[in-house]
Protein backbone atom coordinates (compact mmCIF):
# COMPACT_ATOMS: atom_id res chain seq x y z
CA UNK A 1 0.00 0.00 0.00
CA UNK A 2 0.94 3.49 -0.85
CA UNK A 3 1.70 5.22 2.31
CA UNK A 4 4.49 8.69 1.05
CA UNK A 5 4.48 10.43 -2.29
CA UNK A 6 7.21 11.22 -4.59
CA UNK A 7 7.92 12.86 -7.81
CA UNK A 8 5.42 12.38 -10.46
CA UNK A 9 3.04 10.70 -8.14
CA UNK A 10 2.84 13.36 -5.46
CA UNK A 11 1.25 15.40 -7.92
CA UNK A 12 -0.55 12.50 -9.47
CA UNK A 13 -2.52 11.55 -5.67
CA UNK A 14 -2.71 14.77 -4.72
CA UNK A 15 -4.59 15.54 -7.84
CA UNK A 16 -6.84 12.77 -7.90
CA UNK A 17 -7.13 12.92 -4.09
CA UNK A 18 -8.89 16.14 -4.42
CA UNK A 19 -11.04 15.66 -7.61
CA UNK A 20 -12.93 12.91 -5.48
CA UNK A 21 -13.45 14.40 -2.12
CA UNK A 22 -14.09 17.48 -4.29
CA UNK A 23 -16.95 15.36 -6.14
CA UNK A 24 -18.29 13.81 -2.71
CA UNK A 25 -18.30 17.02 -1.68
CA UNK A 26 -21.01 18.01 -4.40
CA UNK A 27 -22.47 14.81 -3.46
CA UNK A 28 -23.37 15.29 -0.65
CA UNK A 29 -24.46 18.86 0.18
CA UNK A 30 -27.86 18.58 -1.00
CA UNK A 31 -28.24 16.15 2.22
CA UNK A 32 -26.14 18.45 4.41
CA UNK A 33 -28.38 21.90 3.47
CA UNK A 34 -31.32 19.80 4.42
CA UNK A 35 -30.90 19.60 7.78
CA UNK A 36 -29.76 23.18 8.70
CA UNK A 37 -32.17 25.83 7.33
CA UNK A 38 -29.44 28.26 8.11
CA UNK A 39 -25.78 28.16 8.74
CA UNK A 40 -23.98 25.19 8.12
CA UNK A 41 -20.23 23.75 8.15
CA UNK A 42 -18.98 20.26 7.35
CA UNK A 43 -15.84 18.25 6.49
CA UNK A 44 -16.77 15.66 3.45
CA UNK A 45 -13.23 14.97 3.94
CA UNK A 46 -13.50 13.74 7.25
CA UNK A 47 -16.16 11.66 6.00
CA UNK A 48 -14.69 10.52 2.97
CA UNK A 49 -11.69 9.00 4.98
CA UNK A 50 -14.14 6.60 7.17
CA UNK A 51 -15.75 5.33 3.46
CA UNK A 52 -12.15 4.57 2.29
CA UNK A 53 -11.14 2.59 5.78
CA UNK A 54 -14.49 0.95 5.27
CA UNK A 55 -14.21 0.43 1.53
CA UNK A 56 -11.09 -2.23 2.07
CA UNK A 57 -13.56 -4.55 4.37
CA UNK A 58 -16.62 -4.32 2.61
CA UNK A 59 -17.83 -6.96 -0.30
CA UNK A 60 -20.95 -7.86 -2.13
CA UNK A 61 -23.30 -4.81 -2.66
CA UNK A 62 -22.15 -2.64 0.27
CA UNK A 63 -18.22 -2.67 -1.45
CA UNK A 64 -20.31 -1.77 -4.94
CA UNK A 65 -22.30 1.26 -2.98
CA UNK A 66 -19.04 2.72 -0.96
CA UNK A 67 -17.32 2.88 -3.84
CA UNK A 68 -20.38 4.52 -5.82
CA UNK A 69 -20.12 7.25 -2.95
CA UNK A 70 -16.14 7.16 -2.92
CA UNK A 71 -16.32 7.83 -6.66
CA UNK A 72 -13.38 4.84 -7.32
CA UNK A 73 -12.19 1.28 -6.62
CA UNK A 74 -12.23 0.52 -2.84
CA UNK A 75 -8.08 0.05 -3.75
CA UNK A 76 -7.32 3.29 -5.34
CA UNK A 77 -9.49 4.25 -1.88
CA UNK A 78 -6.71 2.77 0.48
CA UNK A 79 -3.62 4.52 -1.12
CA UNK A 80 -5.38 7.53 -1.14
CA UNK A 81 -6.26 7.22 2.35
CA UNK A 82 -2.84 5.77 3.52
CA UNK A 83 -1.13 8.74 1.25
CA UNK A 84 -3.49 11.66 2.94
CA UNK A 85 -2.52 10.24 6.73
CA UNK A 86 1.18 9.80 5.59
CA UNK A 87 1.73 13.13 4.49
CA UNK A 88 -1.53 15.38 5.16
CA UNK A 89 -2.12 18.98 3.89
CA UNK A 90 0.80 21.05 5.81
CA UNK A 91 -2.03 23.06 7.70
CA UNK A 92 -4.64 20.23 8.34
CA UNK A 93 -4.03 17.32 11.48
CA UNK A 94 -5.68 14.03 10.78
CA UNK A 95 -6.15 10.99 12.68
CA UNK A 96 -8.49 7.85 12.75
CA UNK A 97 -8.90 5.24 15.05
CA UNK A 98 -10.78 1.77 15.24
CA UNK A 99 -12.41 0.56 18.86
CA UNK A 100 -14.07 -2.67 19.89
CA UNK A 101 -15.00 -4.16 23.01
CA UNK A 102 -13.39 -7.37 23.72
CA UNK A 103 -15.95 -9.79 22.73
CA UNK A 104 -16.43 -8.10 19.70
CA UNK A 105 -12.70 -7.77 18.87
CA UNK A 106 -13.42 -10.82 16.05
CA UNK A 107 -10.63 -11.90 13.98
CA UNK A 108 -12.31 -10.45 10.71
CA UNK A 109 -12.35 -7.28 12.19
CA UNK A 110 -8.51 -7.44 13.48
CA UNK A 111 -7.94 -8.56 9.90
CA UNK A 112 -9.35 -5.89 8.32
CA UNK A 113 -7.65 -3.57 10.89
CA UNK A 114 -3.87 -4.81 9.63
CA UNK A 115 -5.56 -3.91 6.07
CA UNK A 116 -5.19 0.07 7.29
CA UNK A 117 -2.61 2.51 7.36
CA UNK A 118 -0.21 1.88 10.21
CA UNK A 119 -1.49 5.36 11.29
CA UNK A 120 -4.71 4.44 12.18
CA UNK A 121 -5.11 3.80 16.03
CA UNK A 122 -6.95 0.06 17.14
CA UNK A 123 -7.08 -0.83 20.06
CA UNK A 124 -9.87 -1.85 22.79
CA UNK A 125 -13.10 0.48 23.19
CA UNK A 126 -12.52 3.37 25.66
CA UNK A 127 -14.57 4.77 27.98
CA UNK A 128 -16.21 8.15 26.83
CA UNK A 129 -14.09 9.98 28.94
CA UNK A 130 -11.08 8.87 27.28
CA UNK A 131 -12.90 9.06 23.53
CA UNK A 132 -13.64 13.15 24.25
CA UNK A 133 -10.04 13.61 25.35
CA UNK A 134 -8.93 11.57 22.23
CA UNK A 135 -11.16 13.89 20.44
CA UNK A 136 -10.11 17.29 22.14
CA UNK A 137 -6.65 16.34 21.60
CA UNK A 138 -6.91 15.27 17.63
CA UNK A 139 -8.99 18.61 16.76
CA UNK A 140 -6.45 20.98 18.54
CA UNK A 141 -9.18 21.72 21.30
CA UNK A 142 -11.84 22.76 18.79
CA UNK A 143 -14.26 20.05 19.55
CA UNK A 144 -14.13 18.85 23.38
CA UNK A 145 -16.43 15.93 22.70
CA UNK A 146 -16.66 12.91 20.61
CA UNK A 147 -20.06 13.33 18.49
CA UNK A 148 -20.83 9.42 19.26
CA UNK A 149 -21.91 8.41 23.07
CA UNK A 150 -19.77 5.26 23.85
CA UNK A 151 -21.35 2.92 26.73
CA UNK A 152 -21.81 -0.54 27.67
CA UNK A 153 -23.89 -1.09 24.61
CA UNK A 154 -21.31 -0.03 22.02
CA UNK A 155 -19.51 -2.84 19.60
CA UNK A 156 -17.32 -0.82 17.44
CA UNK A 157 -16.48 2.69 16.54
CA UNK A 158 -14.62 3.74 13.90
CA UNK A 159 -13.85 7.78 13.63
CA UNK A 160 -11.93 10.23 12.11
CA UNK A 161 -10.84 13.40 13.15
CA UNK A 162 -9.85 16.75 11.08
CA UNK A 163 -8.19 19.88 12.29
CA UNK A 164 -6.52 23.19 11.16
CA UNK A 165 -5.57 26.52 12.65
CA UNK A 166 -4.06 29.22 10.06
CA UNK A 167 -2.91 32.67 10.61
CA UNK A 168 -3.63 35.00 7.49
CA UNK A 169 -0.59 35.96 5.92
CA UNK A 170 -1.83 39.76 5.96
CA UNK A 171 -4.53 40.65 8.55
CA UNK A 172 -7.63 42.19 7.44
CA UNK A 173 -8.38 45.85 8.61
CA UNK A 174 -11.29 47.06 10.34
CA UNK A 175 -13.85 49.36 8.52
CA UNK A 176 -17.13 50.54 10.21
CA UNK A 177 -20.01 48.24 8.79
CA UNK A 178 -22.82 50.79 8.37
CA UNK A 179 -20.86 52.05 5.49
CA UNK A 180 -19.73 48.94 3.90
CA UNK A 181 -23.12 47.16 3.63
CA UNK A 182 -25.22 47.34 0.71
CA UNK A 183 -28.64 49.28 0.89
CA UNK A 184 -30.10 45.65 0.80
CA UNK A 185 -27.95 43.91 3.21
CA UNK A 186 -29.83 42.03 6.04
CA UNK A 187 -26.96 42.37 8.42
CA UNK A 188 -27.50 46.00 9.16
CA UNK A 189 -28.14 46.65 12.94
CA UNK A 190 -26.56 42.72 13.95
CA UNK A 191 -22.86 44.20 13.38
CA UNK A 192 -21.25 47.13 13.82
CA UNK A 193 -17.23 46.05 12.81
CA UNK A 194 -16.82 44.50 9.01
CA UNK A 195 -13.33 43.02 8.11
CA UNK A 196 -11.15 44.78 5.20
CA UNK A 197 -8.76 43.84 2.92
CA UNK A 198 -8.01 47.74 1.23
CA UNK A 199 -5.09 45.78 -0.79
CA UNK A 200 -6.63 42.72 -2.34
CA UNK A 201 -4.97 43.12 -5.80
CA UNK A 202 -4.61 39.02 -6.49
CA UNK A 203 -7.16 38.50 -3.70
CA UNK A 204 -10.39 39.26 -4.81
CA UNK A 205 -12.66 39.16 -8.05
CA UNK A 206 -15.74 38.58 -9.86
CA UNK A 207 -16.72 35.92 -11.89
CA UNK A 208 -18.96 34.08 -14.18
CA UNK A 209 -19.94 30.72 -12.90
CA UNK A 210 -21.83 27.56 -14.50
CA UNK A 211 -25.08 27.17 -11.51
CA UNK A 212 -24.54 30.44 -9.70
CA UNK A 213 -24.29 33.13 -12.10
CA UNK A 214 -21.91 36.41 -11.31
CA UNK A 215 -20.23 36.33 -7.81
CA UNK A 216 -17.61 38.43 -5.81
CA UNK A 217 -15.11 35.65 -4.78
CA UNK A 218 -12.05 36.30 -2.41
CA UNK A 219 -8.97 34.90 -1.43
CA UNK A 220 -7.75 34.80 1.88
CA UNK A 221 -4.49 33.10 2.13
CA UNK A 222 -2.64 31.72 5.44
CA UNK A 223 0.87 31.78 6.34
CA UNK A 224 0.80 28.08 6.88
CA UNK A 225 -0.36 26.88 3.16
CA UNK A 226 -4.41 27.00 3.28
CA UNK A 227 -6.88 29.57 1.27
CA UNK A 228 -10.59 29.69 2.67
CA UNK A 229 -12.35 31.12 -0.81
CA UNK A 230 -15.30 33.11 -0.12
CA UNK A 231 -18.29 33.31 -3.03
CA UNK A 232 -21.15 36.03 -2.85
CA UNK A 233 -23.70 35.46 -5.12
CA UNK A 234 -26.89 36.77 -5.98
CA UNK A 235 -28.96 36.19 -2.91
CA UNK A 236 -31.82 34.17 -4.94
CA UNK A 237 -29.44 31.79 -5.59
CA UNK A 238 -30.07 28.27 -3.83
CA UNK A 239 -27.06 27.24 -1.39
CA UNK A 240 -26.32 24.53 -3.24
CA UNK A 241 -25.53 26.41 -6.42
CA UNK A 242 -23.36 29.07 -4.70
CA UNK A 243 -21.72 25.98 -3.12
CA UNK A 244 -21.04 24.26 -6.12
CA UNK A 245 -19.48 27.61 -7.47
CA UNK A 246 -16.91 28.25 -4.89
CA UNK A 247 -15.69 24.50 -5.73
CA UNK A 248 -15.75 25.43 -9.22
CA UNK A 249 -13.55 28.22 -8.88
CA UNK A 250 -11.14 26.50 -6.38
CA UNK A 251 -8.77 25.01 -8.61
CA UNK A 252 -8.51 28.05 -11.12
CA UNK A 253 -8.44 30.69 -8.23
CA UNK A 254 -5.21 28.93 -6.95
CA UNK A 255 -3.36 28.40 -9.93
CA UNK A 256 -4.44 31.46 -12.09
CA UNK A 257 -7.10 33.83 -10.51
CA UNK A 258 -6.87 36.53 -13.05
CA UNK A 259 -7.65 33.83 -16.15
CA UNK A 260 -11.25 33.76 -14.47
CA UNK A 261 -11.99 37.26 -13.44
CA UNK A 262 -14.76 38.80 -15.50
CA UNK A 263 -13.68 42.51 -16.44
CA UNK A 264 -15.58 45.49 -14.97
CA UNK A 265 -15.91 47.16 -18.44
CA UNK A 266 -18.23 44.47 -19.15
CA UNK A 267 -20.30 45.43 -16.06
CA UNK A 268 -22.75 48.42 -15.62
CA UNK A 269 -21.84 50.79 -12.99
CA UNK A 270 -23.23 51.06 -9.77
CA UNK A 271 -24.28 48.47 -7.13
CA UNK A 272 -24.52 45.16 -7.56
CA UNK A 273 -25.81 42.67 -5.56
CA UNK A 274 -22.22 41.94 -3.60
CA UNK A 275 -20.01 44.63 -5.12
CA UNK A 276 -20.48 48.64 -6.00
CA UNK A 277 -18.29 49.54 -9.38
CA UNK A 278 -17.31 53.06 -10.27
CA UNK A 279 -15.08 55.06 -12.67
CA UNK A 280 -13.27 58.20 -12.77
CA UNK A 281 -10.84 59.41 -15.33
CA UNK A 282 -6.52 59.40 -14.87
CA UNK A 283 -3.78 59.81 -16.54
CA UNK A 284 -2.08 56.81 -18.14
CA UNK A 285 0.85 55.95 -20.63
CA UNK A 286 -1.39 55.15 -23.49
CA UNK A 287 -4.59 57.66 -24.71
CA UNK A 288 -7.82 55.63 -24.48
CA UNK A 289 -6.02 52.97 -22.30
CA UNK A 290 -8.55 51.43 -20.23
CA UNK A 291 -7.80 50.20 -16.73
CA UNK A 292 -9.62 48.26 -14.12
CA UNK A 293 -8.95 46.81 -10.08
CA UNK A 294 -10.52 45.60 -7.28
CA UNK A 295 -10.41 48.10 -5.03
CA UNK A 296 -11.41 47.19 -1.66
CA UNK A 297 -13.56 44.00 -0.25
CA UNK A 298 -15.31 43.86 3.27
CA UNK A 299 -17.03 40.53 4.73
CA UNK A 300 -17.46 39.56 7.98
CA UNK A 301 -16.20 37.39 11.07
CA UNK A 302 -18.17 34.35 11.76
CA UNK A 303 -18.17 31.32 13.29
CA UNK A 304 -20.34 28.38 12.48
CA UNK A 305 -21.12 25.00 14.43
CA UNK A 306 -23.14 22.27 13.20
CA UNK A 307 -24.18 18.21 13.78
CA UNK A 308 -24.90 16.29 10.81
CA UNK A 309 -26.92 12.76 11.07
CA UNK A 310 -25.13 10.72 8.49
CA UNK A 311 -27.65 8.28 7.88
CA UNK A 312 -30.37 10.63 7.00
CA UNK A 313 -29.89 10.24 3.33
CA UNK A 314 -27.88 7.67 1.04
CA UNK A 315 -25.80 10.12 -0.73
CA UNK A 316 -23.29 10.27 2.53
CA UNK A 317 -22.74 6.58 1.73
CA UNK A 318 -23.14 5.66 5.71
CA UNK A 319 -25.00 2.76 5.49
CA UNK A 320 -23.11 0.27 3.28
CA UNK A 321 -19.84 1.24 5.70
CA UNK A 322 -21.98 0.41 8.89
CA UNK A 323 -23.39 -2.61 7.29
CA UNK A 324 -19.24 -3.48 6.58
CA UNK A 325 -18.80 -2.88 9.97
CA UNK A 326 -21.58 -5.77 11.41
CA UNK A 327 -20.71 -7.92 9.19
CA UNK A 328 -17.00 -7.94 10.82
CA UNK A 329 -17.47 -8.14 14.24
CA UNK A 330 -20.52 -10.55 13.39
CA UNK A 331 -24.58 -8.82 12.99
CA UNK A 332 -26.88 -9.46 15.74
CA UNK A 333 -30.68 -9.26 14.94
CA UNK A 334 -30.71 -5.90 17.98
CA UNK A 335 -27.83 -3.61 16.44
CA UNK A 336 -28.49 -0.24 16.38
CA UNK A 337 -26.10 1.81 14.55
CA UNK A 338 -25.03 5.92 14.53
CA UNK A 339 -22.80 8.01 11.84
CA UNK A 340 -22.88 11.83 12.72
CA UNK A 341 -20.38 14.42 12.28
CA UNK A 342 -19.80 17.73 14.28
CA UNK A 343 -18.04 20.83 12.46
CA UNK A 344 -17.28 23.97 13.55
CA UNK A 345 -14.97 26.67 11.89
CA UNK A 346 -14.33 30.31 12.65
CA UNK A 347 -13.09 32.91 10.47
CA UNK A 348 -11.34 36.00 11.89
CA UNK A 349 -9.39 39.28 11.21
CA UNK A 350 -6.26 37.06 12.08
CA UNK A 351 -6.79 33.81 11.30
CA UNK A 352 -9.09 30.30 10.64
CA UNK A 353 -9.57 27.45 12.62
CA UNK A 354 -12.12 24.42 11.73
CA UNK A 355 -12.86 20.88 12.72
CA UNK A 356 -14.37 17.72 12.63
CA UNK A 357 -15.49 14.75 14.21
CA UNK A 358 -16.78 12.08 12.51
CA UNK A 359 -17.61 8.68 13.61
CA UNK A 360 -19.40 5.65 12.76
CA UNK A 361 -20.57 3.36 15.47
CA UNK A 362 -22.47 -0.32 16.17
CA UNK A 363 -24.38 -0.63 19.17
CA UNK A 364 -26.20 -3.94 20.60
CA UNK A 365 -30.32 -2.52 22.34
CA UNK A 366 -17.27 12.29 13.47
CA UNK A 367 6.85 52.52 -14.34
CA UNK A 368 6.98 55.03 -16.55
CA UNK A 369 5.47 58.79 -16.24
CA UNK A 370 1.65 58.99 -16.76
CA UNK A 371 0.91 62.06 -19.24
CA UNK A 372 -2.41 60.04 -21.16
CA UNK A 373 -6.00 59.84 -20.44
CA UNK A 374 -7.72 56.80 -19.90
CA UNK A 375 -10.13 55.54 -17.36
CA UNK A 376 -10.03 53.20 -14.47
CA UNK A 377 -12.52 51.29 -12.76
CA UNK A 378 -12.36 49.81 -9.53
CA UNK A 379 -14.96 47.92 -7.54
CA UNK A 380 -14.93 47.09 -3.94
CA UNK A 381 -17.11 44.09 -3.10
CA UNK A 382 -19.41 43.21 -0.26
CA UNK A 383 -20.08 40.13 1.44
CA UNK A 384 -23.08 41.60 2.98
CA UNK A 385 -25.06 39.00 2.79
CA UNK A 386 -25.36 34.92 3.74
CA UNK A 387 -22.38 33.37 1.59
CA UNK A 388 -20.33 30.18 1.02
CA UNK A 389 -16.65 29.24 2.37
CA UNK A 390 -14.43 27.01 1.08
CA UNK A 391 -11.46 25.99 2.98
CA UNK A 392 -8.71 24.34 0.44
CA UNK A 393 -4.96 22.71 1.30
CA UNK A 394 -2.72 25.21 -0.71
CA UNK A 395 -1.94 28.77 -1.16
CA UNK A 396 -2.61 30.88 -5.05
CA UNK A 397 0.44 30.65 -6.98
CA UNK A 398 2.93 33.18 -7.09
CA UNK A 399 4.67 34.56 -10.14
CA UNK A 400 7.15 32.05 -11.50
CA UNK A 401 6.42 29.71 -8.65
CA UNK A 402 4.05 26.27 -8.86
CA UNK A 403 1.90 24.69 -6.60
CA UNK A 404 4.48 22.21 -4.82
CA UNK A 405 2.30 21.71 -2.19
CA UNK A 406 1.00 18.40 -1.34
CA UNK A 407 -3.18 17.81 -2.28
CA UNK A 408 -2.68 21.06 -3.48
CA UNK A 409 -6.37 22.15 -3.99
CA UNK A 410 -7.82 18.96 -1.77
CA UNK A 411 -11.63 20.34 0.16
CA UNK A 412 -10.88 20.50 3.72
CA UNK A 413 -14.29 22.12 5.15
CA UNK A 414 -16.96 24.21 3.39
CA UNK A 415 -19.56 26.47 4.97
CA UNK A 416 -22.75 28.68 4.46
CA UNK A 417 -22.24 31.75 6.53
CA UNK A 418 -25.65 33.07 7.17
CA UNK A 419 -24.90 35.60 10.57
CA UNK A 420 -22.04 38.03 10.51
CA UNK A 421 -19.91 38.30 13.91
CA UNK A 422 -18.59 41.29 15.19
CA UNK A 423 -15.11 41.27 14.49
CA UNK A 424 -12.05 41.72 17.12
CA UNK A 425 -10.09 44.31 16.81
CA UNK A 426 -7.24 43.43 19.29
CA UNK A 427 -5.19 40.19 18.67
CA UNK A 428 -5.80 36.68 20.09
CA UNK A 429 -4.19 36.09 23.17
CA UNK A 430 -0.57 34.37 23.10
Amino acid sequence: MMVAMQGVDSARVSARAAQLVDRYSRRIYPAVLAQHAGATVCSPLGIWLLLAACASGAEGEDLRALELALGCPAGEAGQLLAALLAEPPPALRSAIAVWARAIDATEALAGWVRTLPRTVESGLMPSQADADAWTDRETMGLIKQLPITIDALTRVVLVSALATKVSWEQPFGIVPAAGALGERSPWHGRVQRLLSDSRPAGRALLARTRNAGLVAVQLAVAKEDLTVISVSADPAVPREAVLDAAHDLASPALAAPESIACSLFELPLGAGHSWLISEREIATRVAGERLERIAAVSLPAWRVQSEHDLKASDLFGSVPALETLRALIGPKSDDRTEAVQAAVASFTRYGFEAAAASGFAVLAMARLPARQKGVERAATLRFDHPFAAVAIAGRPARAGSDQSSAFAGLPLFSAWVAEPLEADEDPPAS
